[in-house]
């Protein structure tokens, strides 16, 4: 409804404000003027007061403006404002925007496009576009007041002195319109006609006319009337069963070709956590039943990408499927929202197959978003879809693509902490040498530092070999001896001098030092934070071995010696990498010690010592075959030979080498010292030419 009396009541408001401003303006005029102090103090005295009295609250700056624009800066100057002609121009604007109609809230809240507003005995309906709302209303005035003013802090002085006199004239009445709703409601027929019992509504091939259409709608909504609880039940069950049937084979794949993941509770649990987040945001997306497209809102990426950093691509894009069919089983069996989803996961988990740090998480967003891009634009050109939802469903996807990464982020150290998982990207992390043990370990072990790289080297070229994970192996052979860093100097690749500090000591005290080096080892790992995977290298490099040598020397003082007094506390190994680690200290401080090492004194050295820990059973307790021990065995010939390659000897280089020494005693004896060289390059130039 219209009402008349707003316009009066704004206009009297409008008179009675400009006229006290005048009054204001007019005092602080005489204020500026008058030469006495004690009439200018009288009129200091009534401007506060009459500010104070003033209904608005204007600032200073406000009263300055409003005293500038309406005080001439001389007798002669005409071109000033008086206070009539702003209220004049402020009444203005407020006929004008009370004439078009201000409605009494946003045209945002009102849902209907035309207006009904009562005239006498009639109703007339108008579109909402005719009228304004406060906000347009106010922009209407601006625009008038700066048609008319040149000075924009004037005009925003202004405009606030409307906007606190502007009320609406168009007022919603409730109870007329919830009557008005009611009355059309009951105009409208309930039926458009009538189908009897066992009337055949439509034959098979028959076309389809709208009639028709309306009946077979009609029949559907009479049958969901009828079934009422029975028929939400039936979809629930409809709907469990097909996440039953997916899960179900996700489980049997787990348990044919990942059994470790299936054996591990912990492991299990984790994906059963992201598995159920994916699945409930999909849930909830399909029940908000909002017209927006919020299942684009589904995270299988985060999902996907977490999975791949902690296990693998394979598992990662393998769950992804599966987590994009449940979305897809959840949502009604919405096909779009199964491909969008495996797409994007998928592009996901290829970002992150390789990563080195954390950072390059982020650099998935733009791979998520062209995947779920090129899916949203082929279906909506198949769909005929208006290019507005379609850019709103890239919007959706945008959002999606931005929040998958920053979760990953956030979820990844959540994850690794809880359930004390160390992934790939935490071995990268530790494997740099600027880690503080590390660095630790280099200074004040240096030739311990320097064995645990060879065997790094050796370590991670078996385990790829073999199957196993090298990234875990080499930064456990970085890791394994760092017990060592307590006293190097009883460890003899850190004895710089002839000196041996156990010369001095009995052999039960030397072989607790350096059986002590484990313990302190995982001591030290444990203050320095490193993870449960890789402080079980620091005790299973030794397994339950003894230490021979002072083992050997106590039995030659005594005579009743125990073996548990020599020997390493353990575990045994119990991984392919910790096995393989342990193969490798052994075998690379031992082939250290070879004087003249060759290609067959190391290949016998590394048989030797891999039958002799088999014979002790130090590998029964790890997954680890013959065959991939024969694996072993050959890498570590191959890096071996690499390492000592300036040292070794090869057979035809040892005859060389006898044939030169007597070449030399010759040369030296009959001819000249320079000439022996010569002789030898002579000798092999005849032996080319006779062959």
């Amino acid at each position: 409804m219209r009402d008349r009396d707003v316009e009066r009541r704004m206009l009297d408001t409008t008179k009675a404000l400009f006229s006290r401003i005048e009054k204001i303006t007019t005092l602080m005029t005489r204020f500026r003027t008058e030469r006495s102090l004690a009439k200018r103090r009288e009129d200091s005295l009534k401007i506060v007061a009459e500010m104070t009295r003033f209904p608005l609250e204007l600032a200073t700056t406000d009263w300055n403006i409003l005293f500038r624009a309406t005080t001439p800066s001389s007798r002669r100057d005409r071109r000033h404002t008086t206070v009539l002609q702003l209220r004049m121009l402020v009444d203005e604007g407020i006929r004008m925007v009370n004439t078009i109609g201000v409605l009494d809230r946003p045209k945002s809240e009102i849902r209907q496009t035309m207006i009904s507003l009562p005239q006498g005995k009639i109703e007339i309906t108008v579109p909402k576009s005719k009228f304004l709302d406060r906000q347009e209303a106010l922009s209407k005035i601006e625009e008038l007041l700066s048609s008319r003013l040149h000075n924009d802090t004037l005009i925003t002085t202004l405009r606030g002195i409307a906007e606190s006199i502007l009320q609406p004239n168009i007022i919603l009445d409730e109870q007329r319109t919830q009557i008005a709703q009611q009355w059309n409601a009951s105009r409208v027929p309930r039926t458009m006609g009538t189908v009897k019992e066992n009337e055949r509504i439509i034959s098979r091939h028959e076309r389809i006319t709208p009639e028709t259409k309306a009946k077979l709608e009609s029949f559907q909504a009479a049958w969901q009337k009828q079934m009422g609880d029975t028929n939400v039940i039936l979809e629930g069950v409809g709907r469990a069963g097909h996440v039953a049937v997916i899960l179900f084979l996700f489980v049997i794949y787990l348990y044919l070709f990942r059994k470790k993941i299936f054996d591990d509770n912990s492991k299990l649990l984790l994906i059963s956590i992201l598995i159920l987040f994916v699945s409930s945001l999909a849930y909830f997306s399909y029940m908000m039943k909002s017209s927006d497209p919020v299942e684009y809102l589904i995270l299988v990426p985060t999902a996907s990408m977490l999975l791949t950093v902690i296990f693998d691509s394979r598992v990662g894009y393998n769950i992804t499927v599966v987590m994009a069919l449940l979305a897809g089983a959840i949502c009604g069996g919405n096909y779009s929202i199964i491909v969008a989803s495996l797409v994007a996961g998928a592009l996901g988990v290829y970002t992150v197959r390789d990563i080195k740090n954390r950072t390059q998480i982020f650099r998935s967003l733009a791979f998520i978003f062209l995947g779920y891009a090129v899916c949203i634009t082929f279906f909506g050109l198949q769909r005929s879809e208006e290019i507005s939802k379609i850019m709103m469903q890239l919007g959706y996807a945008l959002g999606n693509s931005i929040i998958s990464p920053v979760l990953t982020f956030g979820l990844l150290i959540f994850f690794e902490k809880f359930f004390g998982i160390t992934t790939d990207l935490t071995l990268l992390e530790l494997s740099d040498y600027t880690h503080p043990l590390l660095r630790e370990l280099s200074t004040k072990a240096p030739g311990t530092f320097h064995h645990s790289i060879n065997m790094a080297s050796m370590a991670e070229a078996a385990a790829k070999e073999i199957g196993a994970n090298p990234i875990l192996a080499r930064v456990g052979a970085y890791y394994h001896d760092i017990g060592k860093i307590v006293a190097p100097e009883f460890f003899v690749e850190n004895q710089i001098s002839q000196i041996n500090r156990h010369d001095d000591l009995d052999p039960k005290e030397s072989a607790r030092i350096i059986i002590d080096h484990v313990r302190e080892g995982v001591a030290l790992g444990r203050k320095y934070g490193l993870p449960e995977r890789i402080l079980e290298f620091i005790p299973a490099h030794h397994g339950k071995t003894i230490v021979s040598y002072f083992y050997a020397r106590e039995k030659e003082q005594a005579r009743d010696v125990s073996k548990d007094e020599f020997r390493y506390p353990g575990p045994r190994p119990r991984s392919k990498e910790t096995a393989i680690v342990m193969l490798a200290d052994t075998i690379e401080a031992a082939a250290r010690a070879i004087d003249e090492p060759t290609p067959e004194k190391i290949k016998q050295l590394i048989d030797s010592i891999v039958t002799k820990r088999l014979n002790e059973g130090e590998l029964d307790e790890a997954d680890i075959t013959m065959q991939d021990l024969f694996k072993i065995k050959k890498s570590f010939l191959g890096i071996l030979l690499g390492i000592h390659h300036n040292r070794i000897k090869y057979p035809s280089q040892e005859e060389e080498q006898k044939a030169k020494k007597l070449v030399e005693q010759t040369a030296k004896t009959f001819l000249f010292p320079n000439s022996a060289d010569a002789l030898i390059r002579r000798i092999k130039h005849l032996g080319k030419s006779e062959e």
